[in-house]
């Protein structure tokens, strides 16, 4: 069974990369990373998918709060 990663915490099961190119539900940008980082090695991807999921959260934070 896979295993993912989750806010320092390992859950049983995450879809696979197949399981996401065939969901209608996940976006088309999503798919293009897929299929681009697929001949990457995987350790390399998985950190740089961590950095840019860190960045975007940052921003998105950023987006939505109110300064008084």
């Amino acid at each position: 069974m896979a295993e993912a990663g989750l806010e320092g915490f390992r859950t049983e099961w995450a879809p696979s990369v197949a399981d996401l190119l065939i969901d209608p539900a996940v976006s088309f940008a999503l798919k293009d990373v897929l299929r681009t980082w697929d001949v990457r090695d995987t350790v390399d991807a998985a950190r740089d998918a961590r950095l840019l999921a860190e960045v975007l959260e940052r921003r998105a934070d950023e987006a939505v709060s109110w300064t008084v």
